[in-house]
């Protein structure tokens, strides 16, 4: 638990931190209708559209976060040069520093939602080819900025290689700012020697070849995933069991989940991530971190689709779990 006071204090901080955010950026499409009938040329429900829009996914949804909670979030990544990149565009105006490129194409997630429940979900995700000149371009434009913190959000589409993973933990060292990892197989390899590693229960798993049943399991886990990757810490985001950190030189300890009515965990780890890291680099302990981490993802969880936190729900939401 983290009081009033202190929660001030850090976010306080949010609006001064400037963050960069590298990796696969996603185009969130949602169709929302109603659905009335059945079709009668196949057994397949018929939607009556109401609305469509279109959001910032995968990394663009960590920077949509961050932007959010007021810090200054730079997004770098690859798209297209289609339509569906100029939409990315549009809803990041600001701190843009995307490689648009026509051997690419923009990776796209397209979900179909009646009464607030997922129908179904269309991908166009063909992944992303980093040529030598893209390599360049993105090394380029990290190498010019000066950050409080680095965001690895990989969804293992392409945008995240050797190459590029090893210059960003340069970049970290050098300027001494944490770089944190939002990982995915096949790419495990890459991040050795990282501040810190947000795996989900399902990627822990897959790191330490293991089921986790319990949370001496997770415990077990963490710590073994932590040095793995020689990492300051890692934590494992483990949906309706909370969190487990551990932590070099400190105990390994859980946070549990916040009760709340769920419709869509879309994105919750895209939340996780960005909290735990705008926190740190404002003054936050890990396990402070950690908390409001877990606090953001129990608001976004309510909502439907990638959503973001602000300073304002997140402190009505701590006002609710002190005064419970």
């Amino acid at each position: 638990m983290i009081n009033q006071k202190r929660f001030e204090e850090i976010s306080s901080r949010f609006k001064n931190k400037k963050i960069l955010i590298y990796g696969d950026i996603i185009l969130d499409r949602y169709i929302f209708g109603s659905v009335n009938r059945i079709s009668p040329e196949a057994p397949v429900p018929v939607l009556k559209i109401n609305h469509e829009e279109c959001r910032l996914g995968g990394a663009g949804n960590v920077c949509a976060n961050l932007h959010a909670l007021g810090a200054t979030a730079i997004l770098l990544g690859v798209t297209g040069t289609d339509l569906y990149s100029k939409e990315i565009s549009k809803l990041k105006y600001k701190n843009n520093l995307i490689k648009t490129n026509p051997a690419n194409k923009t990776l796209v997630k397209t979900r179909v939602i009646s009464q607030r429940q997922q129908i179904v979900r269309i991908d166009r995700e063909e992944g992303i080819h980093l040529t030598p000149e893209l390599e360049a371009e993105i090394i380029n434009s990290i190498n010019q900025l000066q950050l409080d913190g680095i965001i690895v959000s990989d969804y293992a589409k392409g945008t995240v290689n050797k190459k590029i993973m090893e210059f960003l933990k340069r970049k970290a060292k050098s300027k001494q700012v944490p770089i944190i990892v939002d990982p995915k197989p096949p790419n495990f390899e890459l991040y050795d020697s990282i501040h810190g590693i947000t795996p989900n229960i399902k990627e822990a798993e897959q790191i330490i070849n293991k089921k986790i049943q319990s949370d001496q399991d997770a415990a077990k886990a963490a710590k073994s995933i932590r040095k793995k990757f020689k990492t300051s810490f890692s934590m494992i985001t483990r949906g309706d069991q909370g969190m487990t950190v551990s932590e070099v030189g400190a105990k390994t300890f859980h946070v549990p989940a916040i009760t709340h009515e769920v419709f869509d965990v879309t994105g919750a780890g895209d939340t996780v991530v960005s909290m735990l890291t705008l926190s740190l680099v404002s003054g936050a302990s890990l396990k402070e971190a950690a908390f409001l981490s877990n606090a953001a993802a129990s608001i976004v969880i309510e909502k439907v689709g990638t959503s973001q936190v602000q300073v304002d729900e997140l402190r009505e939401r701590l006002h609710f779990l002190s005064n419970r």
